[in-house]
């Protein structure tokens, strides 16, 4: 039987930049990549909508505000792997990057705009590179004996000298990540810090989410900790949209890993605005429209659908003239448009969740090499560790980092 000097389980984005890290590195070395799915990089093919959003330029400025997890450890992989060596090795396989101007957000994309490709080309070179792929091969067991690794699956045994694990999480399980990597963590020893669907919608019963269902407005969110300005989308279950996945993470940690039964947000309808500025504005538009109905003199500021609805939620009746208003009525609507509060009670589930919060405990590994500090020559790479980044290609950022870092087998 040939005992393969890297086997890397999971073909992910983390696992295929960690083939390429080892042929790098290692001319001769035999690599073997196993994943159990049918082909390789299949979550990678869905990225930015299926465009491919593979990185941030803000990774190489305030890249650690985007993420979670050890900072130490995220710091010390971008420090020897960056922005700069992400574009570079797309651009070395004919993959040009384009920034999106349209959001200002930093984000990547191919000059194609078609993550498939990106994906296609990387498995052929792969390939190309005499790196051996096996489809369709879940691993079900590695112990570690006399310097080697034995690795059980459902089509044989391989054995191999280094192992990198970098099976991914838990989020869209059809396409591959199923959590069957925190299972073989845990059974050589080491601690998973519990996963939590992230970026994922979030669920709600409010009246805005009844009135407003399928309707899109820019908002910002926030709890007592975090803000963020973005898109929202009412839905029958509760909140989507950019906004809600980027403020996600925290709530679900909170309802999801520490059981707690509701979490409060607050909704403003005019991002960035102090509430006097909007007491302000709301004033003007009041006398230029003092004998129209109140609905209709917020028309312009929002939709019709969404005037509507932010009056009926203030219970201000429908006949009711601006110049009729009451104080209180007055200060009812400004409260809706500026601390709209809502009741989170769950999350949706893992088909609907973009990353994972949690996995292998990163104080078992090594902040330089990614190595394990439990077994000898077992490396770690990408969402299976607990890291994670906010949206925008930080996760795929650091899932070519960390397949890089991990690939160079620093501790052998």
């Amino acid at each position: 039987m040939t005992t393969y000097d890297v086997c890397i389980i999971g073909g992910g984005a983390a696992g295929i930049m960690a083939a390429f890290s080892a042929r790098h590195h290692y001319k001769d070395a035999s690599i073997v990549v196993l994943d159990h799915t049918f082909e390789l990089g299949r979550k990678l093919v869905i990225s930015g909508s299926g465009r491919g959003n593979l990185t941030n330029k803000n990774v190489q400025q305030s890249g650690l505000f985007h993420f979670h997890g050890d900072k130490q450890l995220i710091e010390h992989v971008f420090s020897r792997y960056d922005f700069s060596h992400i574009v570079s090795f797309f651009e070395s396989r004919g993959i040009g990057l384009y920034e999106e101007q349209k959001t200002g957000k930093g984000k990547l994309f191919p000059l194609i705009d078609n993550a498939k490709t990106v994906r296609d080309i990387l498995v052929d070179d792969l390939e190309y590179e005499g790196i051996e792929i096996r489809t369709s091969t879940e691993v079900r067991d590695i112990r570690y004996n006399k310097e080697i690794w034995t690795i059980q699956t459902n089509k044989g045994t391989v054995k191999a000298k280094n192992v990198i694990l970098a099976c991914g999480g838990t989020t869209y399980p059809s396409f591959g990540s199923n959590g069957s990597g925190y299972t073989l963590a845990q059974n050589i020893g080491h601690t998973i810090i519990d996963p939590v669907p992230s970026a994922v919608p979030l669920v709600s019963k409010n009246k805005l989410s009844h009135l407003l269902q399928g309707e899109r407005v820019v908002a910002e969110l926030h709890t007592d900790s975090t803000a963020v300005i973005g898109d929202v989308l009412f839905t029958q279950y509760g909140i989507s949209g950019s906004a809600v996945l980027d403020i996600s993470r925290e709530i679900s940690v909170s309802l999801n890993r520490k059981n707690q039964k509701q979490v409060q947000l607050s909704l403003s309808f005019f991002p960035g605005k102090k509430k006097q500025e909007v007491v302000d504005l709301i004033e003007k538009r009041f006398t230029q429209f003092a004998d129209r109905f109140v609905s209709r003199s917020l028309w312009g500021l929002f939709t019709t659908k969404v005037a509507n609805a932010l009056c009926a939620m203030s219970n201000i009746p429908k006949g009711i003239r601006v110049n009729e208003l009451t104080k209180e009525q007055k200060n009812v609507l400004i409260e809706a448009l500026t601390d709209y509060k809502i009741e989170i009670s769950g999350t949706r589930g893992w088909n609907e969740a973009e990353f994972t919060a949690g996995g292998v405990n990163t104080e078992e590994i090594d902040d330089v090499s990614l190595a394990s500090k439990i077994a000898n020559h077992l490396y770690f790479a990408g969402e299976i560790l607990d890291v994670d980044g906010d949206v925008g290609g930080y996760n795929l950022s650091w899932a070519w980092a960390s397949g890089w870092i991990a690939g160079q087998l620093l501790s052998s």
